[in-house]
């Protein structure tokens, strides 16, 4: 049981109270370690009550990120009736601790470790003249706080209040599953957390963003049912692809932090229908404990622009204000979750509950048809830039104080704007990072203009915006030309892997939101353009190819060590050709690296180009990697036809291996592997574009590509050889099912799933060929890949199995022109290796052209959000 509460003066529930009411054996949370049930949690709290060592009652700074640890200590410092002050861990925490000196400060490590400061300024003892209000629970800053933060004063009876209220609308029962998709520190996120507990549901405490293919493993691991995000969570997500978080078990989302434009709500309202999930679209502010008003889900497709009713307990209403339209006026909220207040300094921690309602600031109509509310404005200056609350006054003033000069500061929800004469670009991003947090990339500056005013005087902070957009250089970090020449270099590789101009005309969002995946890139630009960008910024994330360009600049590169984390894919194409050539050349028999190739395409197709959405986008993305494949071979055939006469109509038209000759002697059956890449990748393009086909994909995302798999079996069976035993080896219907081994393998996104697909791998492909090295080969290859999809390698190593990756298709055209030439020169080993380094310089030579036009062409209008 809790431990008693010193000082106990809380006469509502509380948040721990409510710990020891849900079966003990039920689970609570679920971390990297395993599941912790309400019980076990009880105990952990009571521990690190004793833990923490903190004798009379006192404000603590609380900071950390998303880990079990930090939630069993935020419980611990409630159930000892302590008030923390939630922060990010880093400079946010140090400046609370500095502005709030009768804090002491409780830092917890990625690791779970303990740190308790007290530092020399901290008095153990509030002064009689400043004690804490026996109601006050929790100290939130607010987002927009700047110079001394102003906090806000929250209860019990306000956390639990608004924790019932979000637990009734959304319907919450013990077996819901919700996941920190949000900082714990951060008011929404934390009202997640408060939510399930009082529910006795659990919840996952994962630091994983939303885009990190670990977050979709632990949706479908661990069942998650609810997902809660900000606007920006979902434009990264539009990103990297909205079906990663549309798993099976998910029952609802929920969107608040700021106006998520009624398109984008549209749009996430019908994938989640298609889905059965609902979509709750929500209102609400650190003043009120997170939530004011929720949007029902039969309701938001056809108003996706409402906030749309208050929440169970509360109540909204319309006051006028001078000036707005009819119908237009403040929005105002009651309810008990509305917080006791502000405080300024400490003597505020002393005052009780002076607030029965909140203004929010917002200008908002009411819809009597429809009986819900809309936000139409701001009556104050405050934008919401990724979901934090920034004052633009308070930031003005801050800044103005900060540099003893004027500054003029505007923004929107998509970050601020700011002129300034005086300090350096430099001076005032950092200055903004320190008091908002806002990345640099959302920051806009210019300090070579005088500031703009109007007649009377004052800041005239739309010139501001125009100044700061028309800007040619604005909002860069510190080493701003490092940075532009980064995101060149990047633009740079993705134009040329990609074989097109990466280019809007009036538009400044491209380099914010354009990744590899959302340009079309493939498994076959896959490797170069990961080459191509480690030399720009070091060993690569392993979610590069979902990360934007403008991301891929800020990323910082890890130190040097003597291995790197490879993909696993590129060290499988780099092996599988080598023996492919060992193997036609006679060095050495390690048959079976074509049909792993193939095997890597269908994981490939599935990682980048089925996630793509909508359908048109999908199908460009997979007739540009059919073109890259055939466009070349056709190239070489025809070449090849006209100069030696060596091939027939039926290679030219990549059919031969159904309508060539049985035969192997000649060339005729070269491109079997090209023949069936090309054909697999047209079917199943063709396939998921029927709606209904891809509805069942997208929902049955590991079943689906397993009754595909179910087919293909089938397909290789004695009806289907078509009298040829052997050449079924080499005909698309005999061999499709490697391919979907692959996309099985990537659609094995568990534990379960991934045993379950080992065992598949291993029952499938032994017995095909009746050669038992060849087939163990490919079977444990895709074990491996199934198990690591990334590998330690020797970095001196990378530059030449990227550069085999890179090159391996033309490799395998090439090799069959080349190697009988150098056999007729060398020993048969160098012959191999030249062979090898040939068909690399046939990759380079054939890119040269288009990449010379390119280059030569090639404009650079595009503009980070920085840039606006």
């Amino acid at each position: 049981m809790v431990s008693e509460l010193p000082n106990a003066v809380v006469a509502a529930p509380t948040i721990t109270n409510i710990l020891s009411t849900h079966p003990r054996d039920a689970p609570a949370l679920v971390g990297r370690d395993g599941a912790v049930s309400y019980g076990r949690l009880v105990e952990l709290v009571d521990r690190r009550l004793g833990e923490l060592g903190l004798a009379s009652r006192t404000v603590v700074v609380l900071a950390g990120t998303n880990t079990v640890d930090f939630v069993v200590t935020y419980l611990a410092l409630l159930a000892g009736n302590h008030v923390p002050l939630l922060s990010a861990p880093g400079a946010p925490a140090r400046r609370l601790a500095e502005s709030w000196p009768a804090a002491a400060v409780v830092n917890i490590g990625a690791d779970g470790a303990l740190d308790v400061d007290r530092p020399a300024t901290v008095r153990t003892e509030p002064c009689a003249e400043q004690p804490l209000h026996p109601d006050l629970a929790l100290l939130l800053a607010t987002s927009g706080s700047t110079g001394s933060p102003k906090l806000v004063r929250l209860s019990h009876r306000n956390l639990i209040s608004n924790a019932v209220s979000i637990v009734d609308y959304l319907g919450l029962v013990p077996t819901d599953r919700g996941i920190t998709s949000l900082p714990l520190h951060y008011c929404y996120g934390l009202s997640v957390l408060h939510a399930h507990l009082v529910a006795g549901a659990s919840v996952v405490v994962t630091e994983a963003s939303v885009v990190d293919p670990c977050f979709r493993d632990a949706l479908v691991r661990e069942r998650v049912t609810n997902l809660a995000g900000v606007p920006h969570t979902f434009d990264m997500l539009e990103r990297s692809g909205p079906e990663a978080v549309l798993v099976p078990s998910m029952r609802f989302l929920t969107q608040a932090g700021g106006r998520l434009a009624p398109d984008a709500v549209a749009r996430w309202v019908g994938r989640a229908n298609e889905r059965g999930i609902d979509m709750y679209v929500m209102y609400g502010q650190t003043e009120a404990t997170a939530r004011m008003a929720y949007l029902p889900p039969d309701l938001a497709a056809r108003l996706p622009g409402a906030i749309g009713v208050a929440v169970p307990g509360g109540d909204l209403r319309i006051e006028p204000v001078e000036d707005a339209p009819v119908g237009v006026g403040e929005l105002v909220y009651r309810g008990d979750n509305v917080m006791m207040g502000y405080a300024h300094d400490m003597a505020d921690l002393a005052r009780g509950a002076e607030l029965t309602e909140l203004r929010t600031g917002d200008l908002a109509r009411f819809h009597a048809d429809e009986q819900v509310f809309e936000i139409v404005g701001r009556r104050a200056r405050f934008v919401k830039p990724f979901g934090v609350r920034i004052d633009l006054d308070s930031v003005e003033h801050e800044l103005t104080r900060r540099f003893g000069t004027a500054v003029g500061v505007t923004g929107d929800d998509h970050g601020l704007q700011l002129v300034a004469s005086g300090p350096t670009d430099d001076e005032v991003v950092d200055a903004v990072r320190s008091l908002t947090g806002l990345p640099v990339g959302s920051v806009g500056v210019r300090t070579d203009v005088e500031i703009p005013r109007t007649p009377s005087g004052k800041i005239d902070h739309e010139a501001v915006r125009g100044l700061v957009t028309s800007s040619p250089a604005t909002a860069s970090p510190s080493s701003a030309g490092d940075s532009a020449d980064r995101v060149s270099r990047i633009i740079d590789a993705f134009e040329v892997t990609l074989g097109r101009t990466v280019r809007v005309q009036n538009r400044s969002d491209t380099v914010d939101s354009a990744s590899f995946t959302s340009l079309g890139g493939d498994s076959l630009s896959y490797v170069e353009c990961s080459f191509r960008l480690e030399a720009v910024l070091g060993p690569l994330p392993a979610d590069w190819h979902l990360r934007s360009i403008a991301e891929l600049a800020a990323t910082t590169p890890p130190s040097p060590r003597s291995f790197a984390r490879v993909d696993t894919t590129i060290v499988l194409r780099a092996l599988a050709i080598c023996l492919v050539v060992a193997t036609h050349m006679h060095v050495r028999y390690v048959p079976g690296g074509a049909h792993l190739l193939l095997a890597v395409a269908g994981y490939n197709l599935a990682r980048f180009a089925i996630p793509i959405e909508p359908v048109a986008e999908r199908v460009r993305a997979g007739l540009r990697t059919v073109a890259r494949a055939a466009v070349p071979v056709v190239a070489w055939v025809g070449t090849g036809m006209v100069v030696f006469g060596s091939y027939g109509v039926g290679t030219l038209l990549l059919v031969n291996n159904y309508v060539g000759p049985r035969s192997h002697a000649g060339p005729h059956w070269h491109f079997w592997f090209i023949e069936v890449f090309v054909h697999l990748v047209l079917l199943t393009t063709a396939l998921l574009a029927v709606p209904a086909i891809r509805s069942i994909e997208r929902r049955w995302q590991y079943v689906f590509p397993l009754v595909l798999l179910a087919i293909a079996l089938l397909a290789r069976m004695e009806w289907a050889w078509m009298g040829d035993w052997y050449n079924l080896r080499y005909r698309t219907h005999g061999i499709a099912f490697f391919f979907v081994l692959g996309w099985l393998v990537c659609a094995s996104r568990t534990s379960w799933l991934r045993t379950a697909t080992t065992a598949i791998c291993l029952a499938v492909v032994p017995g095909f060929f009746q050669y038992a090295p060849r087939e163990w080969f490919i079977a444990t290859s895709l074990v491996v890949l199934l198990w690591a999809r990334e590998v330690p390698f020797p970095r001196v190593l990378l530059r030449p199995v990227h550069l085999l990756a890179a090159a391996s298709m033309w490799i395998y055209v090439s090799h069959f022109t080349l190697w009988p030439l150098f056999t007729g020169l060398f020993v048969r080993e160098v012959a191999y290796v030249l062979t090898i380094g040939a068909g690399v310089g046939v990759w380079a030579v054939t890119t040269l052209p288009a990449r010379w036009l390119r280059d030569s062409s090639r404009r650079r209008p595009l503009r980070s959000s920085a840039d606006r």
